[in-house]
C-alpha cells in the first residue's frame, strides 16, 4: 500500500514551482520539514527520486515531469471536492482562509471579519500576513487582498477600493506643521515601499496639472507599507502612502502631509480568487461585507467628509 495522499502531491507540486525545499518554505510559509517528509514519502512510493539535487535547488527527473501533471490533477479534483461540500452548506459556517497585508489587514479588514464573526459565529477565519500576493490557487486560500490587479488569468478578480497616493512626514520634522518645499521634502531621504503597482520614482500632480518628480536615491528601500508607517512616525524620512491608510495618523497629529496640494495615482485594492469560490456561503458574506463597508469608505472619501466611526484607526 502506498504511504502517501493527495496533500504530498500538492506539496510536491510547490516544490516543482519553485525548485527547492527552503524557496518553497519561504515561499507558500510551510516547514522545510513537512516538504520534506511528503516529497520522501512519494519518492518511497515511487522507488525512485522525483528530482535531481543540483547545486543549491532541485530539478525535475524524467519520473517527476511525468508525474507533475497526474499531482496537479489530482490537487485540482480536491480542491472541487471541498469547494462542492462548502458550496452545499448554505449557512456560512467552516474556514475561510485570507491572505493580506498587516496594514490592510488593520486598517481595512478587521471591522469586517469583526462583524462577520458577530453575523455568521460559525465561520472560522485564519489570517494569513504577507507582504506580497500569493497565489491562492496554490497555496489553497479562498481570498487574496492585494494591491493591484492579478495578472493569472484563471483567478477571479474584484476590485475593492481604490486610494491616491500622498507624501507623509512626522509632524515634529515640519516647520509650523507644513512642508511645501520639493527640495525639503526630498532631503529628508525617501522610504520607497516595494510592492506592486507602485513605482520607485514618485511623480506627483496637483489640480492645475503641474508635475513634480522626486529620483533621489531611496534611504530606505522596504517591501511593506505598516513598517514605512513605523519609520515616519519614529522620526525618519518621507513616504509617499495610500491615503487610507497614512490620513488617520494625519487626524491624530503623529503625522503631516508634505506637499500638501499635490498627489500621486491612485492604487487600487483587489480581492483575487480561486474558479467559483465566491460561491462558497462563508466567502460570499465576507466579501459581502467587505463590499459594504469599502463603498461606505470610497463614499465618504470622495465627499472629503469621512465619519468617524468608519475611519480606520491607529492601533493602541
Amino acid at each position: 500500500m502506498n504511504d502517501f495522499d493527495l496533500n504530498d502531491l500538492r506539496l510536491f507540486g510547490l516544490i516543482a514551482s519553485t525548485e527547492g525545499l527552503s524557496s518553497a518554505s519561504r515561499r507558500f510559509g510551510i516547514p522545510k520539514a513537512s516538504l520534506s517528509r511528503a516529497l520522501h514519502r512519494l519518492e518511497q512510493a515511487a522507488g525512485a527520486p522525483l528530482f535531481d539535487r543540483v547545486n543549491r535547488g532541485l530539478r525535475l527527473t524524467p519520473l517527476g515531469t511525468s508525474l507533475l501533471p497526474t499531482a496537479e490533477a489530482a490537487v485540482s479534483l480536491m480542491l472541487d471536492a471541498d469547494e462542492a461540500l462548502r458550496v452545499s452548506k448554505e449557512e456560512p459556517q467552516g474556514p475561510l482562509r485570507i491572505a493580506v497585508s498587516a496594514l490592510s489587514g488593520q486598517t481595512l479588514l478587521a471591522p469586517v471579519i469583526a462583524r462577520l464573526a458577530r453575523n455568521h459565529p460559525k465561520v472560522r477565519t485564519e489570517l494569513k500576513i504577507t507582504s506580497r500576493g500569493p497565489d491562492p490557487v496554490a497555496e489553497q486560500l479562498d481570498v487574496v487582498i492585494r494591491i493591484g490587479r492579478p495578472s493569472e488569468p484563471y483567478l477571479v478578480s474584484r476590485r475593492i477600493i481604490g486610494s491616491p497616493l500622498a507624501l507623509y512626514t512626522l509632524r515634529a520634522q515640519t516647520r509650523d506643521g507644513a512642508l511645501e518645499c520639493p527640495e525639503d521634502v526630498e532631503a529628508l531621504g525617501r522610504i520607497v515601499t516595494n510592492v506592486d503597482d507602485v513605482a520607485r520614482d514618485w511623480v506627483l500632480r496637483n489640480r492645475k496639472g503641474h508635475e513634480i518628480r522626486m529620483t533621489r536615491e531611496p534611504l530606505i528601500v522596504l517591501s511593506d507599507p505598516s513598517v514605512a508607517l513605523s519609520l515616519l512616525s519614529a522620526g525618519t524620512g518621507v513616504a509617499l502612502l495610500p491615503r487610507l491608510y497614512a490620513d488617520p495618523l494625519v487626524r491624530d497629529g503623529t503625522l503631516v502631509r508634505a506637499l500638501s496640494d499635490y498627489t500621486g495615482p491612485e492604487v487600487e485594492l483587489y480581492a483575487s480568487l480561486p474558479p467559483r469560490r465566491s460561491s462558497v456561503p462563508a466567502v460570499r458574506a465576507f466579501l459581502d461585507l467587505l463590499v459594504q463597508h469599502t463603498a461606505r469608505l470610497e463614499r465618504a472619501w470622495h465627499s472629503e467628509d469621512l465619519p468617524e466611526a468608519d475611519l480606520p484607526r491607529k492601533s493602541p
